[in-house]
């Protein structure tokens, strides 16, 4: 790469925009000269032009030169008139909380049946509302059917393992229970995706008594359609583990966080951008907390927890008076640490509950922001999931959201690393197919589509720890994604290069 097309690049990188792969091999194909002056006139167009610019790919950089050779009036790319103030602050704010169920905690053995009898049935219900099920007999009914009949029975998944190329499945209903076995290939791998403890529909056949083939494994999943879009094209800012206190938190980047939401920081149309954003969710893990982990002491440079939480008040009252700040309890933060976790209470955080802006949630949490569904949810059973399905890994995030999002459950497996509280109803299904799911967690930024619904798994704000570097993660730090809630476009702004 030459030198200019370096200097090209970084100009445009430095301006807050980026280039497509076809728009960087069309910078190569021009005259140094040309260069130069395509790649000023392309910044000046983007920050003038009334629509949002976030990349120059090739379309966008050969309109521009096409329309400098015509020599067009030096006023045509003039700024536009400025607001007089953001358009989120011109909007109050529709944040409405989708699901409130209170918890009815039981601990004995009773509790733990109806726990998983609550799943049972709300997942049940799920899946029979899918034409290819609707025709599932009970495992009871299964059992009293000929050999070799064909039957599609439901049930949860009790224990599973491998053994000479097959897979088996114990599976029972309310009622009574079945082995279940898969060869086939393809049945076999969509097979190894499956968790214990997971709903499930099988479509096979009667072999013995009580042993049925595969012939299919039918998920709940999700359906396809077109999402929810706000009128209005504001935006939210989904982050997650802001690990205030910690030695790692990377303040310097929040604050220029801060600075950009504050349109103080960025050119015109990224400035532009920040003035849309109207929520900003935060899915745990807003402090490094006290005693999560063995030697946590020495990583600390805050190690009192209502002090951590007072710094992040201090922070987060640093935001516009118009964005509306939403905050769920992480693994660290200072709430009990089996899921469904309640709202990090005001014993810990009184300054942050004082202030208006902020709206504490429990985690998971399912509401609607101006009229688009989103499901945010921590993540802690990502643990589990990218660490036993086949084919998933801790760089990858978001392919376990999209399992969790098949699963119709946000943490299917119990007993592993994810405690669950054994309630007389499982608040972990997710009952209705959202428009976003956010999850945090891991430290690793992604976004994904799938069937109509944005998946966002949200990096972190705290620099790679001695934990991360034993076990090779490399964490995204300093990036917010950004999604409009009228196009459900996501930008990922990276403050590591912004400012």
């Amino acid at each position: 790469m030459s030198e200019e097309l370096k200097e090209a690049l970084g100009r445009i990188i430095e301006s807050g925009y980026q280039i497509s792969a076809e728009g960087f091999e069309y910078l190569k194909t021009l005259e140094i000269n040309d260069l130069q002056e395509s790649v000023k006139n392309a910044i000046r167009a983007a920050d003038a032009s009334p629509q949002e610019v976030l990349f120059f790919d090739k379309d966008f950089l050969q309109k521009v030169r096409e329309e400098s050779q015509r020599k067009p009036d030096p006023l045509r790319f003039a700024s536009r008139k400025p607001r007089t103030k953001p358009l989120a602050a011109e909007h109050e704010g529709e944040v409405k909380l989708l699901d409130n169920i209170p918890a009815v905690a039981s601990g004995d053995m009773e509790g733990f049946v109806e726990y998983f009898r609550s799943r049972f049935r709300k997942i049940e219900r799920i899946l029979r509302q899918r034409l290819d099920v609707r025709d599932a007999v009970t495992i009871g009914d299964a059992l009293k059917m000929p050999l070799k009949s064909k039957m599609k029975i439901i049930g949860i998944v009790t224990n599973r393992r491998a053994s000479g190329g097959r897979l088996f499945l114990e599976i029972e209903d309310a009622e009574d229970s079945v082995t279940v076995m898969a060869s086939a290939g393809e049945t076999m791998r969509k097979g190894l995706s499956i968790l214990v403890d997971q709903v499930i529909c099988v479509d096979g056949m009667k072999y013995r008594q009580d042993l049925m083939i595969a012939n299919d494994f039918i998920w709940p999943d999700i359906p396809s359609r077109p999402p929810n879009r706000s009128e209005i094209p504001l935006c939210a800012a989904f982050l997650a583990d802001i690990h205030i206190g910690s030695n790692h938190f990377q303040k310097e980047l929040f604050d220029r966080f801060i600075r950009w939401m504050n349109m103080e920081l960025g050119p015109p149309q990224s400035k532009r951008l920040a003035g849309r954003v109207k929520y900003i969710i935060i899915t745990g893990d807003l402090v490094d907390g006290i005693g999560i982990y063995p030697n946590q002491m020495e990583e600390l440079e805050i190690t009192d927890i209502r002090e951590q939480y007072e710094v992040a008040a201090m922070l987060l009252s640093e935001l516009p008076d118009h964005v509306e700040i939403i905050i769920l309890p992480g693994n660290h933060d200072a709430s009990r640490k089996s899921l469904p976790q309640d709202p990090i209470s005001k014993e810990y955080a009184e300054t942050l509950h004082d202030n208006r802006k902020v709206q504490f949630l429990g985690n998971p949490s399912r509401l609607l922001l101006h009229g688009v569904e989103t499901y945010v949810c921590h993540g802690k059973a990502l643990d589990e999931i990218l660490s036993q399905v086949p084919g998933m890994d801790f760089h990858n995030p978001v392919d376990g959201m999209e399992l969790l999002l098949r699963c119709r459950h946000v943490a299917p497996i119990y007993g592993n690393s994810t405690p669950i509280a054994p309630e007389r109803e499982d608040r972990l299904v997710i009952s209705s197919t959202p428009d976003i799911f956010q999850m945090g967690h891991i430290h690793v930024h992604g976004v994904k589509k799938y069937k109509g619904v944005t998946l966002i798994a949200s990096g972190s704000w705290q620099a790679q720890t001695p934990f991360q570097k034993r076990v090779n993660l490399t964490p995204t730090v300093g990036v917010a994604p950004i999604v409009d809630l009228q196009t459900h476009a996501v930008v990922p702004l990276d403050f590591n290069k912004l400012g």
